[in-house]
This record gives C-alpha cells, sequence and structure tokens, in this order.
C-alpha cells in the first residue's frame, strides 16, 4: 500500500510503528519525510500562487475600476453637455421673452399713443398759435386716462367707469380750456390770449399743473385769473 504524504493524527495511530517512525509532526497532523523535500519550498510555492492570485485579483479589479470610471466620466461629460445645452436653449428662451414683451409694451404704447393723438387732435390745430405746445400738453394728460389691455385699448374716466373717445375729449376741454382752441372749447366765455380758449374755472379751481400749462401758455388770462383770486380774499 502507498504512503500518503500527509496523514491526520488518527491515521498515524493506526499504522504499524515501523510505518509510523517514517512520519514527523506537522500541524495538527504528520508528514511523510523524504529526502529531497524542503518543506519551505512547498511553502514557497504556496505563497507564489497566492500573491499570483492577489495580483490577478488585484488586476481584474483595477479593470472593473477602470470601465466603471469611464462609464461615469461618459456620463458626466454627457450630462454636461446636456446641461450647457439646457442653459444655451433656456438663456435663448429667455432673450425671446423679453425680446416680445417689449414689442409688445411697444405696440401697446402706441395704440395708446395713437388713441390719445386721436382725440386732441379735435380739440388743439397744431398750425394754430402754440398749438404744438398744447397739443404736446393736452396729450400727455389724455395718456393718463387711456390703458391697453389683452382686449385692446381701454380709456377709464376720473370716476373708474368706462369711457368713450367723446366723453374723454369733453373732459379734457372742461377741464384745460385753456388748452382747447376757442372755437373747439366747451362753456363759452371770453377766448384766452395766444388762440387759447376760454377760462372758465376759479384760480383755486385749478391744480398746480394746470396753472403752471396755462402760466405757460397764456401768460395774461392767468395773470388775469390769479389777479381775481387776489381781490376776492
Amino acid at each position: 500500500m502507498a504512503l500518503k504524504f500527509e496523514i491526520t493524527k488518527e491515521e498515524f495511530e493506526a499504522l504499524e510503528e515501523g510505518r509510523q517512525a517514517l512520519y514527523s509532526e506537522h500541524g495538527d497532523g504528520y508528514r511523510l519525510q523524504v529526502e529531497g523535500i524542503d518543506p519551505a519550498d512547498e511553502l514557497k510555492e504556496a505563497l507564489r500562487k497566492e500573491r499570483e492570485e492577489r495580483a490577478e485579483a488585484k488586476r481584474k479589479l483595477q479593470e472593473f475600476e477602470s470601465e466603471a470610471e469611464k462609464r461615469e466620466r461618459e456620463r458626466l461629460e454627457k450630462q454636461q453637455e446636456w446641461e450647457k445645452l439646457s442653459k444655451t436653449e433656456r438663456e435663448r428662451a429667455e432673450k425671446l421673452d423679453k425680446e416680445l414683451a417689449e414689442l409688445r409694451d411697444k405696440v401697446a404704447n402706441s395704440e395708446r399713443t395713437a388713441t390719445a393723438e386721436g382725440i386732441v387732435a379735435g380739440l388743439i390745430d397744431k398750425e394754430a398759435t402754440g398749438g404744438v405746445q398744447r397739443y404736446g400738453l393736452l396729450k400727455k394728460e389724455a395718456m393718463q386716462f387711456i390703458a391697453h389691455t389683452p382686449e385692446g385699448v381701454k380709456i377709464n374716466g376720473p370716476d373708474g367707469e368706462a369711457w368713450d373717445a367723446k366723453q374723454l375729449g369733453k373732459y379734457l376741454t372742461e377741464q384745460y380750456p385753456f388748452l382747447v382752441d376757442g372755437s373747439k372749447a366747451s362753456g363759452g366765455g371770453a377766448p384766452g390770449g395766444k388762440g387759447g380758449g376760454a377760462v372758465t374755472k376759479k384760480f383755486s379751481e385749478h391744480t398746480g399743473a394746470e396753472l403752471k400749462a396755462l402760466k405757460e401758455q397764456d401768460p395774461e388770462a392767468y395773470k388775469r385769473l390769479r389777479d381775481e383770486h387776489h381781490q376776492q380774499r
């Protein structure tokens, strides 16, 4: 019967004494004593194999990590490209929205201005004396009552009610008769200087803006109105 190179303690005890002499203790068991075989060589071989296995495991791990890093890098690059593209598109959309809003404001203001000019043109002849200045002042006052809504131009009277162009024209004539042409002013009365309309309100009934406009357009009417006011005090 062939002898095993390594045996357990139980197997050793079951051997004949002659065969037991061929073995020596090794760890928890026994090893056959053979000339030319160095136990250290076996240990070295085992260590070599272990190192090779570790090196192979490390190489595979590095390959896996390298591949994982590559995939992650590609993912991040794609994400960055997408974010860059998204940012560009957002900026372009914001720019277009801004330009559209500006265009809407321009159109709205243009329509408001056209409405005001249409009303004031029926009250003041720009070719008359001081017509251009009076036209500009009354147009500015008219613009305060004209708004632009999604439905179009809307005129809001001082009472908060919706007005038409005729109502606003009548209101402007009554409030600023010194700006309106004499032939177009309501309420009659003596015509003001420099082609202006009749001044029908008392000095104290005029606002600061009205008095300033009257002084610039019709100094004589302004002086007369002021003097009358002082005489009544």
